[in-house]
C-alpha cells in the first residue's frame, strides 16, 4: 500500500479538490475522487448526478467502476481512494466492496456518511463475508481540509455558510450533528435546498466571498 506520510498522498488529496473546482465548472456540486497507488492514478472522477439526472453518480462510485476495469478488486487491496469530502453510506458500502484498502478525506459529513454516522468503512461485520467485502480499510480523515473547505466557500459562499451552520460538513473530529427528526435527508438534497433558499436557480462560481 502506499506511503501516506509522504507527498503523494497529499497531491492526491489535492488533485481531489482540484476536481472539485472542475466539477463546479460542469455544473456539478464540488466532489471529487482519486485512487492511487504510491502517486500512480488508476481512475479519477468527479460526480455526475446533475448531468445525468442519476443520483446514484457519485464520484467515488464512478471512479471504482473505471478502477475496476483496469485492475482486480485483490489488487485495490494496495490501493488507496482520495475524496475531498467523507465518502456516503452508499460509497462506503461499494469501497468495502471493491476491497480498498485505504479511505483518505478532508471534510467530515456526519449527517449522512459512511463512516461518522454509519460506520460501514469500520465495520468489522461486514469482513465475515470475504467472498464479497474486503477487510476494514485504514482511514485517514481531516487531510487539506482547510484547502477543501476553500474549494466549498469559493463555489458557493452563502451556501456554504449555511452547511456549517446547520453542521452538514464539519471538521472530522466533530463527531455530533443534531438533526430534528423527519429533517433528515441526503446531502445533495440539502445541498439542493439550501442552493435555491439562498437565491440561485442554479449553481454560481463567481458570487462574492464571505468571512468563513
Amino acid at each position: 500500500m502506499d506511503s501516506f506520510a509522504g507527498s503523494g498522498g497529499q497531491s492526491d488529496l489535492a488533485r481531489c479538490i482540484e476536481l472539485s473546482r472542475v466539477a463546479v465548472s460542469k455544473g456539478e456540486y464540488p466532489f471529487g475522487t482519486v485512487i492511487a497507488l504510491n502517486g500512480q492514478v488508476v481512475a479519477e472522477a468527479i460526480n455526475r448526478t446533475i448531468r445525468d439526472r442519476d443520483v446514484t453518480r457519485h464520484a467515488e462510485v464512478i471512479a471504482l467502476s473505471n478502477a475496476q476495469k483496469v485492475i482486480s478488486r485483490e489488487q485495490l487491496r494496495q490501493y488507496t481512494i482520495y475524496t475531498n469530502i467523507e465518502p456516503c453510506a452508499m460509497c462506503s458500502y461499494c469501497i468495502r466492496e471493491a476491497w480498498v484498502g485505504r479511505v483518505v478525506y478532508a471534510i467530515g459529513s456526519p449527517v449522512m456518511d459512511g463512516l461518522s454516522k454509519w460506520n460501514i468503512l469500520r465495520d468489522e461485520g461486514i469482513s465475515d463475508i470475504p467472498q464479497i467485502f474486503g477487510e476494514v480499510p485504514e482511514v485517514v480523515s481531516g487531510v487539506l481540509l482547510h484547502e477543501a473547505q476553500q474549494a466549498w466557500r469559493e463555489w458557493n459562499p452563502l451556501v456554504w455558510q449555511m452547511i456549517k451552520l446547520r453542521g452538514l460538513l464539519t471538521e472530522p473530529s466533530a463527531h455530533e450533528v443534531r438533526v430534528r427528526l423527519g429533517q433528515r435527508r441526503s446531502l445533495c438534497h440539502c445541498l439542493q435546498i439550501l442552493t435555491v433558499r439562498s437565491g440561485k436557480s442554479r449553481i454560481e462560481t463567481e458570487a462574492p466571498d464571505v468571512n468563513p
